[in-house]
């Protein structure tokens, strides 16, 4: 009996042995996208997604783009031409890279189709390359191929996007138009004091937005090009529309950020003060830079300060930060002010054009 024991044992293990290894690994057809049914892509400006749902599929899984089909299911080649496009190759330090030739050596340029995949976590990332792609509107269908301990497998629909051309050129945060006077001893305090914040006065935002000439800062994008990069004129004007002469528009001291300062290559013009940035989102920074700039220091010839104490103190047209200096305090110049925080996000060419009233370069105000 006891034999007849040792034998089944026996026969046992040698049947385990004999059986066929675990299956290792899960891969799941429910891989997808996260976010919306539809993402809709802003052509030309850089974006990126959410990352991959992988419904308990063993990881690390890795990610590739298969194909996009249009809405007929054909291929788009559009999506797989290879273009020139640009990356950091090391931090960007505005304070010591001050030419272009310092900006251009950090950073790479080569070749991509305008969408790629993280291979690592399956977030879809925009290039500024997508300005080249045709039939804004329509909807596209992204297969991709994953992989992973358990194999392959081609997810079809992994995302559908449409391409649009609705997305904002840039985000603006904070405007603020300021008129200061100056005294015998070189003291300043701030008269006029239009300040537009996203956060209290959105609506003031969406006025720049839209374009309206509702406000005394306006922004705009005027030229497709550079196609890589942004170019930057900012124009002060008077109340008639004349451009304040740009030589003499300036930092607004040491210690503050500038789009002087964030550019390179400036050019005085006759629409005002330009720079330009070989890189965009622009200026280089993970959230909003306050940037300060100012006009010259005039006297009074061309500023009318009788309708601006009227206007801003007693008709409350405009907003204002301190109270009008007594006559003792000296005041005999003024210069205009801005400040503002701005992120360019699609290349071209954008004018900044701030309005300042009151002020008459031709001095015929009286």
């Amino acid at each position: 009996m006891k034999k007849l024991l040792v034998y089944i044992m026996m026969f046992l293990v040698i049947y385990a042995c004999k059986k066929d290894p675990v299956e290792k690994g899960f891969i799941s057809d429910e891989i997808r996208l996260k976010g919306a049914d539809t993402i809709d892509v802003p052509i030309g400006i850089r974006t990126n997604t959410d990352v991959a749902w992988l419904d308990g599929s063993s990881q690390p899984v890795e990610f590739y783009i298969e194909n996009i089909r249009d809405a007929n299911g054909n291929r788009s080649e559009q999506f797989f031409e290879e273009l020139p496009y640009r990356s950091w190759l090391q931090p960007y330090n505005y304070l010591t890279d001050t030419t272009l030739e310092q900006v251009l050596a950090k950073i790479s340029e080569q070749k991509a189709p305008p969408i790629i995949i993280n291979k690592t976590n399956g977030s879809l990332y925009f290039l500024e390359t997508t300005s080249t792609l045709q039939n804004p509107g329509d909807v596209f269908h992204i297969d991709v191929r994953v992989k992973n301990s358990k194999g392959e497998r081609i997810i079809k629909d992994y995302a559908k996007i449409r391409l649009t051309q609705s997305g904002r050129d840039f985000d603006i945060n904070m405007a603020t138009t300021a008129i200061l006077l100056v005294n015998t001893n070189g003291e300043t305090t701030f008269t006029l004091y239009d300040d537009i914040q996203a956060a209290t006065a959105p609506e003031r935002i969406q006025n720049i937005y839209d374009n309206n000439g509702k406000e005394l800062f306006q922004l705009t994008r005027v030229a497709d090009t550079p196609y890589v990069g942004v170019r930057l004129i900012l124009q002060f004007k008077d109340a008639e529309g004349r451009i304040f002469d740009p030589r003499d528009y300036d930092i607004y001291s040491t210690t503050t950020d500038s789009y002087f300062r964030l550019g390179l290559n400036r050019v005085n013009t006759e629409e005002g003060a330009m720079v330009e940035f070989p890189m965009t989102p622009w200026p280089v920074s993970s959230g909003f830079m306050t940037t300060f700039e100012k006009s010259g220091t005039y006297d009074y010839s061309i500023l009318d300060t009788a309708t601006l104490r009227r206007e801003v103190y007693e008709e409350m047209k405009y907003a204002s930060l301190n109270p009008w200096p007594e006559p003792e305090w000296g005041a005999i110049r003024w210069y205009a002010q801005l400040r503002s925080q701005v992120k360019f996000l699609r290349s071209g060419t954008y004018k900044i054009s701030v309005t300042f009233p009151c002020t008459y370069l031709d001095g015929t105000f009286n």
